[in-house]
């Protein structure tokens, strides 16, 4: 693996293409959410309060436009998904598209699948154990885990292999595990397929 440390910013641009705005959407458990902040799952997010003095001093249909445009509320959207997602997966330790794989599932997902997704790739792709030892697959990284992925690009010494079709083996089935999920997900609950498309655009 290189030095050169992943980028926050270059993921982050890419998550919120897929996250949008705000949306309070009768379907989803989130309910109230802004930019993919769920008001259920983050109601101490201190980004609400400037959203509740927006909504109650703007007319309904300003209320986005005065949302994005205010920087304290951007600042506090950026730092929430560095702090929570970002720093946690420890993704500056890993390449770029294996980074901005593991950030957008983790954001979508939870942090603990995002990463079960990047254990078991890793474990699928190891030859049955010729390449390295199979890893506990426990939803958190650390240093196995990190150092199991260095091991696994180190696998570009066959000639067959090289970083390049590494690292797109490795997101298959990473999105493989991620469609996993959603398949069980709509599976239990038909109404949940009307986000379908949506989480399809991240795999």
């Amino acid at each position: 693996m290189n030095n050169v440390m992943a980028d926050f910013q270059k993921a982050f641009a890419e998550t919120l293409k897929i996250e949008g705005g705000y949306s309070n959407h009768k379907a989803d458990k989130g309910g109230e959410t802004y930019k993919g902040i769920s008001r259920v799952h983050w109601p101490d997010w201190p980004g609400w309060d400037i959203i509740d003095e927006i909504k109650e001093n703007v007319e309904r249909g300003s209320w986005e436009g005065n949302m994005n445009r205010d920087n304290r509320l951007e600042a506090y959207v950026a730092s929430f998904y560095q702090y929570n997602f970002w720093d946690k997966q420890k993704c500056n330790q890993m390449p770029q598209e294996i980074a901005d794989e593991l950030f957008d599932t983790s954001v979508n997902m939870g942090t603990a699948y995002g990463a079960e997704c990047l254990q078991k790739a890793l474990n699928k792709l190891n030859r049955n154990q010729r390449d390295y030892p199979d890893i506990v697959v426990d939803g958190g990284i650390g240093p196995v885990t990190i150092g199991t992925l260095r091991e696994y690009l180190k696998t570009s010494r066959f000639n067959t292999r090289n970083r390049e079709k590494l690292v797109k083996w490795l997101l298959r089935w990473m999105n493989y595990y991620q469609l996993q999920r959603y398949d069980n997900i709509t599976n239990a609950n038909l109404e949940q397929e009307v986000f379908v498309p949506g989480w399809t655009e991240r795999v």
